[in-house]
């Protein structure tokens, strides 16, 4: 049953530059229910996203514009502006402000201070900078104080503050994140040096580094302080991001050892252009002293341009002419014995224009074609971004399309499913139908917060039946009719309330449960989410109330049957049995209100029988209050009462000559 119910997940958007924290954030937000995603072309008509976090830790701001605009045109709830709090920021921060007034749009300029982590980088933060000089043993310089404790955040608790804000939808103008754990950098220093060699350290006393967040006094009135209670001590995580730094170091240390991955594929084209002068140059000593081959007249050194052409173009191919020249002339010397009778002879100045031209020819169809190639492997880059955006877009809709399909054939709304589910209100035991009604109800409608009220028998009174959920705990255990109108309206017109005005005190959704044409019952659900007042809920809560009336009604029917056997004769005494299955029903419900406390009392019968010990209770005890026996006992049943409750009765029952022998709570 659970899996076919398909909720969708509020989406947040990471824009700017989240560095290392970004992996935090994302981890942090999705173990609590939220999806992430990050700012591309498109996020926003794609994701839906319900808040926005744009991340400032340097001085450019290339996509901000973009990104305002884009809030503004798609109406976004929550803009969270991330900062260091540095002074260069300033000037941007008083314009998203600015901005958020001038369009009326919910922007908070968060100030996070220092925060370290896994995967920093030096830039990104004055502790892995810190620990990048120990493990680099370069000097460190620090333009801060290195004396004054400050708030000091690492990545994971750094995630939770962002989510919290977004969480608790704090909406001051500047929010400055600190935390209860206070150091100072000489004690981040004296820790360090307990497992890593420092440099040396030099101290300025001044400037931006380390504490800024927290050194910088905002306007107090605008500005909300959000104190974080951290899980991870600051100086028990230096050693493990230490280690984490030292890793990478060594990955990139090893990588510039290995020489073959580096310098290889750069000098490896020098090395196959000398290779092959080489051969060029043995089979011209075998040719006697020249490239020509005096049988053939074929020049090898026209087969070694060529190659060196081919492959690598302009770039070995000009450089391959300039020892062919020299090897030409090699042999011409060995033949004519002078250099001045050489360029004389105009066949041999022919010669070596042949080898320039041959160069730059060969090179140039070579790079032109390696051009072309490359133009060809940009455009298929580009349309594998492009086809990958699509595919993600694609599965996105693939899967919003499967949520939708579930919701209307197999989810919520399929009255099969539902009829299946309220099914399980076929029994016989009353108190068992309210506590499971409510249990259904909170599943079907995805709240957490429901309460059950009964009609009195006049229709003056309801009476608090069940309630579930933190924000039903103030409601009160019984209301008069007359004094709520919505609950008036119900009775008259068998209507659904649904609370368009968000009046206080009022349930946000309310149905009546009918019986023979008369209200017998109303459910109503408290704090309900935005993204739930919709049609679809309301119905859906119309088509739950009239089937828990079908099931209700038939425990109400089987209920006015047995009146004779469930109590004794001529009295609201619980005959032993049928006070067992109902303690049974009230232990359940109890399960799921752990707020709820339930008083049993064991009362003394010895000199009253059972009709006068009822004539006794009548008007001493509530409506709602139970009296059977249990082991040949006679026991009151408080439900859902506290110590002034208990006090209450306690005295009334003593002015009617009621005898308590003991007290214990129902678990």
């Amino acid at each position: 049953m659970e899996k076919n119910i398909k909720q969708f997940r509020k989406n947040v958007l990471m824009a700017g530059r989240p560095g290392f924290l970004a992996d935090f954030l994302r981890n942090c937000l999705n173990k609590e229910g939220w999806d992430t995603s990050d700012y591309q072309e498109e996020s926003f008509n794609l994701y839906n996203p319900s808040a926005v976090m744009y991340f400032s830790y340097g001085k450019e701001e290339g996509d901000l514009s973009r990104v305002l605009e884009d809030i503004r045109t798609h109406k976004i709830e929550h803009f969270l502006y991330v900062t260091r709090g540095l002074s260069v920021q300033r000037c941007y921060e008083d314009f998203v402000l600015a901005w958020g007034k001038t369009h009326q749009q919910n922007v908070s300029v968060v100030h996070m201070p220092e925060v370290f982590g896994q995967g920093q980088q030096p830039e990104e933060g004055t502790i892995a900078r810190l620990l990048t000089a120990a493990w680099e043993k370069k000097d460190f310089y620090l333009a801060g104080s290195d004396t004054e404790p400050a708030s000091v955040l690492y990545a994971k608790d750094a995630a939770y503050a962002l989510f919290s804000i977004l969480q608790k939808k704090i909406n001051n103008s500047r929010i400055v994140v600190e935390s209860q754990e206070t150091v100072s950098f000489t004690q981040i220093v004296l820790t360090v040096n307990g497992f890593a060699q420092l440099p040396q350290i030099e101290v300025a006393g001044k400037g931006e580094d380390f504490f800024v967040a927290n050194s910088w006094q905002a306007d107090e009135e605008n500005t909300y302080y959000f104190v974080l209670k951290t899980k991870y001590p600051v100086l028990e995580m230096l050693k493990p991001v230490y280690k984490s730094i030292a890793g990478s170091a060594e990955t990139v240390e090893h990588a510039e050892e290995s020489w073959k991955t580096k310098y290889l594929p750069k000098i490896r084209p020098y090395l196959e252009n000398i290779g092959l002068f080489l051969v060029v140059l043995f089979i011209s000593i075998l040719q006697g002293g020249t490239p020509v081959n005096q049988a053939t007249g074929l020049d090898i050194c026209y087969i070694y341009i060529i190659i060196m052409g081919i492959i690598y173009g302009k770039k070995q191919s000009m450089p391959a002419v300039l020892p062919c020249i020299a090897l030409l002339t090699w042999g011409f010397l060995n033949s004519h014995g002078e250099i001045a009778s050489i360029l004389y002879i105009p066949e041999n100045l022919f010669h070596y224009s042949t080898y320039l031209f041959l160069g730059v020819f060969t090179g140039y169809v070579a790079d032109s074609w390696q051009g072309k190639l490359e133009s060809m492997g940009y455009k298929l880059d580009h349309m594998y971004q492009r086809y990958g955006f699509l595919q993600k877009n694609y599965e996105k809709s693939i899967e919003i399309k499967d949520k939708l399909y579930y919701q209307i054939v197999n989810s919520d709304d399929s009255i099969g499913w539902l009829y299946g589910i309220i099914q399980q209100l076929d029994t016989v035991q009353v108190e068992n139908i309210f506590t499971q009604a409510a249990v259904i109800t909170s599943k079907i409608m995805g709240a957490n917060n429901i309460a059950i009220y009964v009609m009195g028998k006049d229709q003056y009174y309801l009476r608090q039946k069940v309630r579930l959920g933190d924000k039903t705990r103030q409601l009160p255990h019984s209301r008069k009719t007359e004094e709520n109108a919505y609950i008036g309206n119900m009775l008259e017109n068998h209507h659904l309330f649904v609370n368009h005005g968000l009046q206080l005190n009022l349930p946000d959704l309310a149905a009546p449960i009918i019986y023979n044409g008369q209200v017998i019952a109303i459910i109503e659900i408290y704090g309900m989410d935005f993204d739930q007042w919709s049609i679809y809920q309301q119905n859906l809560l119309s088509v739950t109330a009239r089937l828990i009336s079908m099931a209700m009604g038939k425990a109400y029917v089987y209920e006015n049957g047995i009146q004779s056997k469930r109590f004794v004769a001529d009295t609201r005494i619980m005959q032993e049995e049928e006070f067992a299955r109902h303690l049974a029903g009230i232990k359940e419900r109890a399960q799921l209100q752990h707020d709820v406390h339930n008083v049993l009392l064991e009362l003394g019968t010895e000199n009253v029988n059972y009709q006068e010990l009822d004539n006794r209770l009548s008007g001493s005890i509530r409506q709602e209050d139970t009296v059977g026996i249990m082991d040949g006992n006679v026991y009151l049943l408080l439900h859902d009462t506290d110590e002034y409750g208990l006090q209450l009765v306690k005295q009334r029952l003593q002015h009617r000559g009621i005898e308590i022998k003991d007290i214990r709570e129902l678990v």
